[in-house]
């Protein structure tokens, strides 16, 4: 069982954001797994929020979409690993 923390990092690819140090990405894929698949459906414009504002961890030409093409790619990036983590703890 993964919570959604987890499983939203299998969903970022190195490739598309690299971790810095500093940057806190370890710490809130803990934050949203320890709070639960609940808390972060109520918690996803402030877990989207976050995720755009780590816009500087993409790549050069990815900086450049527009704030309404980041949220909508990290809104469907949140769902997909709530729905990730739902599926995950559904199983025997």
């Amino acid at each position: 069982m993964s919570g959604a923390g987890t499983e939203l990092g299998k969903l970022i690819p190195d490739w598309l954001a690299k971790q810095t140090r500093g940057c806190g990405c370890n710490n809130w894929k803990r934050k949203m797994d320890d709070n639960g698949i609940e808390w972060c459906k109520a918690s996803k414009p402030m877990i989207v929020q976050r995720l755009v504002s780590q816009k500087h961890l993409l790549p050069l030409p990815l900086r450049v979409l527009p704030v309404s093409a980041l949220r909508a790619g990290a809104e469907l990036l949140v769902d997909k690993a709530i729905a990730n983590a739902e599926n995950s703890t559904d199983q025997p």
